[in-house]
């Protein structure tokens, strides 16, 4: 007999944690195949990513190998270009000049997470540097050691070399804000051609306030120590168009930058554009309390695309990576009482808190209703976060650096990508 086909599409907290859930619920069935598609081959653990971009842990730590993480489970390195419902089909590649794959499935997940949504703001898109993947952060800590390395031999441009714009004032935008804040003033040191007290970190927040999803009093407080580090903080300030190295605000100020990170925003993934399923107004997929899409059956989504209704609040659940971990678990439940003919379990989740850094040794944290902030918070934060990396080696590593980060500075190597024999200079 021919087994069934469960594909899962995307490898992020939600599609992980579904594929590692069934391998758990269906080890004992051989009439069952379960495959991960995703376009990285690894596991990417998104909280620590403003870590990595300023240089306290390594970037290869933040990250699991998937083939590893997973016994049972197959996975292909594919970027999904288009699903056929009718057809029920995935079409794939492993790259943009690879042959096209299908894979046929008798239950379809999509967990292929969100994108930088960038509000159709002129010139956002080109000219700024988003924070959502490796790649990203690596590139923000390059390019952040190049713009230092060009102020100290370009004075005429020093000034906008040294300027550092962060567009966004939500949990994302505060971690990289003071995480990069420490990072840059920590090591100008070594840089005698710059004025310490001429490096600008500016983070634009269209809201009132910082972090509206976390308490106002904790928002209050990680905006007081960002300025006391030397962050300005703007609120009630929108970016109404980013030309090359200016950002024009609602203000009427300009301002001159050598690196505009954005932070502002996750929207859906854009094959959601082209799926016929039922969507809300931004995008993400509608699905019931058991996670299915209505009018598919066999089809299935969670994480950032879809939109869960919650229990009592009929609101939808927050796009966070501890719903998106619970959704998964419960997904791989409900796939293995669908293929078993039980009943299947709503989703229920009564979120434990946020928690975020502000900068070194200093952070917030709202657990369950108690309110924390300064070392305790951020130790806080680092003690979670650290329990949740999928694997105990990658805990180790991170461990690790962050012990050395307590004796040792910080690593201000700029890593060349450049290959010998080939055109090509420092990022930026």
């Amino acid at each position: 007999m021919t087994p069934k086909q469960i594909i899962i599409a995307g490898a992020g907290f939600a599609g992980l944690y579904t594929a590692l859930g069934l391998e758990k619920r269906l080890k004992n069935r051989d009439d069952v195949s379960v495959t991960l598609l995703n376009a990285e081959n690894f596991f990417l653990f998104t909280p620590m990513l403003p870590e990595a971009a300023a240089s306290s842990i390594g970037t290869r730590h933040i990250v699991s190998p998937l083939r590893r993480l997973l016994r049972r489970t197959r996975f292909a390195e594919v970027s999904v270009e288009a699903i056929d419902l009718s057809a029920r089909i995935v079409h794939a590649r492993h790259s943009l000049a690879g042959l096209p794959r299908e894979y046929r499935y008798d239950h379809l997940v999509i967990a292929l997470g969100g994108v930088t949504q960038y509000f159709n703001i002129p010139g956002a898109r080109e000219h700024s540097v988003p924070i959502k993947t490796l790649g990203d952060a690596i590139y923000v800590r390059n390019r952040t050691i190049d713009r230092l390395e060009e102020a100290a031999v370009v004075p005429e441009k020093r000034d906008e070399l040294t300027t550092f714009v962060i567009v966004g004032g939500g949990l994302t935008g505060v971690e990289i804000s003071g995480a990069l804040n420490d990072f840059v003033r920590a090591v100008a040191k070594y840089y005698p051609e710059i004025e310490s007290d001429k490096i600008r970190m500016v983070l634009v927040e269209a809201g009132p306030r910082l972090m509206p999803e976390m308490d106002q009093k904790l928002a209050e407080f990680a905006e007081k120590v960002l300025g006391e580090r030397g962050v300005e903080v703007r609120t009630h300030t929108a970016v109404e168009r980013v030309d090359e190295n200016v950002v024009h605000l609602s203000t009427g100020e300009a301002i001159a930058t050598g690196t505009l990170i954005w932070a502002a925003g996750v929207g859906p993934s854009p094959l959601m554009a082209s799926l016929e399923v039922p969507k809300d107004s931004k995008g993400r997929i509608k699905v019931n309390e058991y996670l299915e899409v209505d009018g598919h059956p066999g089809v299935w989504s969670l994480g950032d695309l879809a939109n869960i209704p919650g229990s009592n609040t009929g609101r939808p659940y927050p796009p966070t990576a501890q719903h998106a971990v619970r959704e998964g678990r419960l997904l791989a439940n409900n796939l293995a009482a669908r293929l078993e003919g039980r009943r299947l379990s709503p989703f229920e989740y009564r979120s434990l808190g946020q928690m975020a850094l502000v900068g070194e040794r200093t952070g917030i944290a709202d657990v369950m209703g108690h309110r924390f902030s300064g070392f305790f918070a951020w130790f806080l934060w680092r003690t979670y976060y650290l329990m949740q990396i999928p694997q105990r080696e990658k805990r180790l590593r991170v461990m690790l650096d962050w012990t050395l980060d307590l004796f040792f500075e910080r690593d201000l190597v700029q890593l060349a990508v450049t290959r010998q024999g080939l055109a090509g200079g420092s990022p930026g």
